[in-house]
């Protein structure tokens, strides 16, 4: 053997790499021991938290199983799945949103008017008489079915942010263009071709005048129809316009047309407030009439019948009656009374007799006409 040969048994035989030895295997325990316990965390978290969700109020939970959607979809209460990458939750609003889509020329918006729109770049809507129009408005929509709404739409991957947080993504197609793509690009632009359409309908004195309800309630319609063709689980809840007005240069025209129409409006009410108000009086007066009539008539006949009887019985008695000498004189004597009654009434009348009598008459001066006779006489005195 050589002797220049190192012994491999007798390589350490001085100790001097045992600490060193001893100190590895030491640290590879502790990492083995720390990776053991990160291995039963995640299980733990695995099989128990990391698979768990509670449904928020006016939230929808999707589970997706490999990218595969099940079904139903969860509304409340709390549930557990295998997590990630097993399943995926996705969380969508299912409250009522909002969105405002305007028509309106940018120099509208800064509170200046521009002579003239320029095509493609303005804002701006044609009715069916050919005139230009702004408006604005706010859309009220409701998200009915999750499922079908996260499968038929270019949702992002937290709905629940969607025109909320982060708005549609910007996308660039083959041809260049950049645009936006997602559920809110899609209800908008359905949107803004069920008003280009509804305004189309109606002419502009409808639009800014008496007709801005059914424009409204037609846009609905269309817009709601658009939605409801899509078939991508969204309800429409409401439509609301906000504002209408004519472009800037015009807006003074149409204020006078519009002021003329309501000062034909108020002249018109007050003309129907006038008939009105003649009808009902002629109808009082002619109620008053026709009821005095009535009381008249009423008073006249019982009168009538009053006298009749009278003179029925008068004439029975004379009829009956041996001497109607008798009966002519007793009528005379009770006329004669009642003249005489009257006469002491009024204290003016006098009853005098036959030419054959020699009466003296004297009348009995007031007092008043004594003193003025005798106011004269004093003053001469």
């Amino acid at each position: 053997m050589d002797n220049n040969v190192p012994d491999p048994n007798a390589y350490d035989r001085s100790g001097r790499y045992e600490s060193g030895l001893a100190s590895l295997v030491k640290s590879l325990k502790w990492a083995f021991g720390l990776l053991l316990v990160a291995i039963i965390g995640m299980l733990i978290y695995f099989f128990t938290w990391g698979g768990y969700f509670s449904v928020e109020p006016q939230q929808a939970v999707i589970v997706l199983r490999f990218g595969k959607v099940l079904e139903p979809c969860y509304t409340s209460g709390g549930h557990w799945f295998l997590p990630y990458p097993v399943n995926r939750f996705v969380r969508i609003q299912t409250n009522q949103q909002f969105f405002k889509v305007d028509f309106i020329a940018p120099s509208a918006r800064e509170g200046e008017f521009a002579p003239a729109l320029t095509p493609g770049l303005e804002d701006y809507l044609i009715t069916g008489d050919a005139n230009i129009v702004h408006t604005s408005w706010t859309v009220g929509y409701r998200i009915a079915n999750p499922v079908k709404y996260y499968t038929t739409l270019a949702t992002p991957l937290r709905p629940v942010d969607a025109g909320r947080v982060t708005p549609d993504p910007v996308v660039t197609d083959a041809d260049g263009f950049k645009g936006s793509r997602g559920p809110q690009t899609m209800l908008k632009n359905s949107f803004r071709s069920a008003v280009i359409q509804a305004t189309g309908m109606f002419k502009v004195d409808e639009l800014l005048a008496s007709g801005q309800g059914r424009y409204s309630e037609q846009v609905q319609r269309i817009f709601t129809q658009l939605v409801e063709q899509a078939d991508c689980g969204i309800v429409v809840e409401n439509v609301t316009l906000n504002r209408i007005y004519p472009p800037g240069p015009t807006r003074q025209a149409f204020e006078a047309v519009t002021a003329a129409s309501t000062t034909q409006s108020t002249l018109r009410n007050q003309a129907e407030t006038y008939r009105v108000e003649a009808e009902n009086d002629t109808l009082a007066k002619e109620a008053e009439l026709l009821a005095a009539a009535r009381t008249y008539r009423n008073q006249l006949g019982a009168t009538i019948k009053a006298e009749t009887k009278y003179f029925n019985s008068i004439n029975e008695e004379y009829q009956k009656s041996a001497s109607r000498s008798t009966v002519l004189m007793a009528l005379y004597t009770a006329a004669l009374s009642e003249a005489m009654e009257q006469g002491a009434m009024t204290g003016d009348k006098f009853v005098l007799g036959g030419n054959n009598l020699k009466r003296q008459v004297r009348i009995l001066l007031s007092q008043e006409l004594k003193n003025s006779q005798n106011t004269p006489k004093e003053e001469n005195k």
